[in-house]
């Protein structure tokens, strides 16, 4: 898999209009008048991969242009990938990335100019970015708007009022990432695990790709919080590998205590809190659950 490193990521956010809001909230008591829901937040959501798209693309245009400015070349050029969208008016994220380790990422935008003047000048393209993302939706959005409202009994169109004004954008840029990047090579371990604990057993999946060796796997049962961990307190369990995308299942009297022997016990009916200790060749990662 190819190495990616973001050096920043942008943040929009589409609302409708006040006039918008208005128009609609008249067909707010009608039969099936979805699209009036939450101040029109549904009929936002309806289209989200539509704005999605035109987001990315938007974002793309701009950076690339200012990449291109500074002399970058194409096959160089950061990409945009959408991290996150969701309701509330509808709000996109997305991460600019570069491929390649974070020193190869360094070497070649110090190749450019100084890093803080990079990062500078990327959130300083902010005005345009939001320019350019208002014109986008202000036509995009009536454009998807309009047919719904054809299928209302009487059909009905929006008023010039929401035409001219039918949306609201803002946006964020940040840059800390690309102020970050250092020609260092770092020492780096990534979690890739996924833990489910219930009175019978205990599952560990390994969500990456690489195996993981050597897994020493400790539980500790209270019926109160704890906030201090000894792995010789814990009834432990070794595994001595988790393929990549592999999962392992123990039952919960596997694990026995290292000082007496003793089997774990989790049939207790009462609320319990149960911590699992999780230790390889890169790490101690340590997980809180709750028993009802």
């Amino acid at each position: 898999m190819q190495k990616e490193t973001v050096i920043a990521t942008v943040r929009a956010e589409i609302a409708l209009s006040q006039e918008l809001q208005a128009f609609l909230s008249q067909f707010s008591n009608r039969e099936n008048a979805w699209f009036a829901r939450d101040s029109g937040e549904l009929l936002l959501a309806e289209f989200g991969f539509e704005w999605n798209t035109n987001f990315v693309e938007v974002v793309q245009s701009v950076f690339d242009s200012y990449f291109q400015e500074l002399g970058l070349p194409e096959d160089r050029r950061p990409k945009v990938k959408l991290t996150d969208s969701r309701r509330g008016s509808w709000i996109m994220e997305a991460a600019l990335t570069m491929f390649g380790t974070i020193g190869t990422t360094y070497t070649i935008l110090k190749g450019l100019s100084e890093l803080p003047k990079l990062a500078d000048g990327l959130e300083d393209t902010k005005k345009r970015l939001q320019k350019e993302l208002t014109a986008r939706f202000k036509k995009k959005v009536p454009e998807r708007i309009e047919p719904v409202l054809q299928n209302v009994t009487p059909p009905v169109r929006l008023p010039p009022p929401a035409l001219i004004n039918p949306i609201t954008v803002s946006c964020t840029i940040d840059a800390r990432p690309l102020r970050g990047l250092t020609p260092d090579v770092a020492k780096s371990h990534a979690i890739h695990l996924s833990v489910a604990v219930s009175r019978s057993a205990l599952s560990v999946e390994n969500l990456g790709d690489l195996p993981i060796d050597n897994l020493r796997i400790g539980l500790f049962k209270s019926t109160s919080q704890r906030h201090s961990w000894s792995f010789s307190d814990a009834f432990a369990k070794s595994v001595p590998r988790i393929s990549g995308r592999q999962s392992t299942s123990l039952s919960i009297d596997q694990f026995s205590s290292e000082s007496d022997s003793s089997k774990l016990d989790l049939s207790d009916p009462t609320p319990l809190y149960v911590d699992c200790w999780l230790q390889d060749n890169s790490g101690i990662y340590l997980f809180n659950f709750y028993l009802e």
